[in-house]
Order: structure tokens, then C-alpha cells, then sequence
């Protein structure tokens, strides 16, 4: 039996590298430490790396008021940019192969044959453009508002859904960026659904119920869409297929706030 501070440290120092693997996974930054033997346990983190992109929008927002920058459109496209550039890209990248494989593909076959070309089509073309689009027009009229959180919850219940989408629906394929995730017992399962009913509560707290109940509502309900359109017509999830879930997830999130909040 392990005495009770080497258990602590040994706790501690597990949930670090759990953290820095799903940092490493959500993001390009250089982080130091080992990665969780059990890539399962990164999935509780998923959220709290989507809250620190949502402090680095808030931040850039505070700055610009700061220093009376009063161009929200400019704000918008600057913090979309960096909050892209962190994340190297990824999720948007998901976003255009999933759009050319589910556009041009017929069969189970084709679509996963057409996620795997690294090549990019006129559908993705298109998807990544009107992602853009919609995401810094939301962005815009957040910011023009003064609501800044709106855009910080985006963030962050897109993140979870990407990790219940990990955990609740199958891989389409053995070979999926998503399998060394799926991976999981029930303790990861229930640390991921209490990190989501967390990010909620919080929200309840610094936003209000009904706030709560709207970021949250929308993120689980273009999540299972999605997933289960994924499931019927190839069998499952990808990993592009989770990088499209956050980018649709962040976008239903805004739209349900400028919907449902004003």
C-alpha cells in the first residue's frame, strides 16, 4: 500500500500529463512532460484547453479596449486567426476533408478513402471559407456587444463534445487518429461527462442558467447530429470527423447565443 503523499504526488503527477497530452493534442504549443500512458484520461482536460484559447480571445478583447481599439471586425479576424494558428489549423482542416469526403464520396468506401488523401476539393474549399465567414461575422457581433463570452463558451463546449464524441461513438476505422482515445473505462467516461456538466455549471454561475442551458444545449445537439449522420454513413468517427464536430459545435454554439440571447 502506497503511503498517502507518494499516492498524492503519483495522482498529481498523472493528471499533469494527462493535461499536456490533450494541450499537445488541441494545440501546437511546446509542452514539456511525458504524455498519459492512458490517452483516454486527456479527455476530461479537452475543456480547459478550450477555456485557455477563450482567455487568450478575452485578452486580445481587453487589450483592444484598453487601448480604445474600436474596430470589432478587425478584433474579430486577429483573434480568430490566433486561436487558429494555436491550434495548428487541425479542426478546420477536419472540417474541409470531412466536407470533400461526405460531398464527393458514395459509398462507405469512397468517403473514407477520400479522408485519407491529404488533397484538398472544391467542398472543403468551400466548407473552410464559410467557416471563416460565419465564425468571424458571430465573432463581430459578440465583440461590437461587449459580450466577449459568448465566444469563450464556444470554445469550450466545442472541446468536450469532442471528447464525448471520442468516447461514445465508434471508429470507422482501426487506424483513426481518434482510436488511442477510445480506449476508455468507465472512470474516463463519467471524468469527461462531469467535466462537460462542470463547464455548465460554471457557465450557469458567471453567465446565468438560461446562458448555460443555450451554449450547452446547442453543443449537444449539432454534436449527436452530426455524430450519428457520421455513424450511418461510414460506420462511425474519424479524426477529421472530430475536428469538423468542434468546428460545427463552435458555430452552433454562436449561433444559438445571438438566436436565443438577444
Amino acid at each position: 500500500m502506497c503511503p498517502a503523499p507518494y499516492a498524492f504526488r503519483l495522482g498529481t503527477s498523472s493528471m499533469f500529463a494527462a493535461f499536456c497530452t490533450a494541450l499537445r493534442t488541441l494545440t501546437i504549443l511546446p509542452v514539456p512532460g511525458k504524455d498519459t500512458p492512458r490517452f483516454a484520461r486527456s479527455l476530461v482536460f479537452f475543456p480547459v484547453v478550450g477555456a485557455l484559447l477563450g482567455c487568450l480571445v478575452l485578452g486580445l478583447a481587453e487589450t483592444a479596449e484598453l487601448i480604445q481599439f474600436e474596430n470589432p471586425a478587425i478584433l474579430a479576424i486577429i483573434s480568430l486567426a490566433g486561436v487558429t494558428w494555436l491550434t495548428g489549423c487541425l479542426h478546420i482542416d477536419g472540417l474541409g476533408d470531412v466536407a470533400d469526403a461526405f460531398g464527393a464520396g458514395r459509398t462507405r468506401e469512397q468517403v473514407l478513402h477520400i479522408l485519407k488523401d491529404p488533397r484538398m476539393g472544391s467542398f472543403g474549399i468551400c466548407a473552410m471559407a464559410f467557416d471563416i465567414l460565419l465564425k468571424v461575422r458571430c465573432w463581430q457581433f459578440f465583440l461590437e456587444q461587449g459580450r466577449w463570452t459568448a465566444i469563450f463558451w464556444s470554445l469550450v463546449f466545442a472541446r468536450s463534445m469532442q471528447g464525448l464524441m471520442i468516447l461514445f461513438f465508434p471508429n470507422a476505422r482501426e487506424e483513426s487518429i481518434a482510436t488511442p482515445f477510445g480506449t476508455a473505462g468507465r472512470f474516463d467516461m463519467a471524468a469527461a461527462i462531469f467535466a462537460f456538466l462542470l463547464a455548465g455549471f460554471i457557465a450557469a454561475y458567471l453567465e446565468s442558467p438560461f446562458q448555460a442551458f443555450v451554449y450547452s444545449g446547442c453543443a449537444v445537439i449539432v454534436a449527436l447530429f452530426f455524430g450519428l449522420y457520421c455513424w450511418r454513413r461510414i460506420g462511425g468517427i474519424t479524426g477529421d470527423c472530430i475536428g469538423a464536430t468542434n468546428e460545427l459545435v463552435e458555430i452552433g454554439v454562436l449561433l444559438g447565443g445571438i438566436l436565443f440571447l438577444n
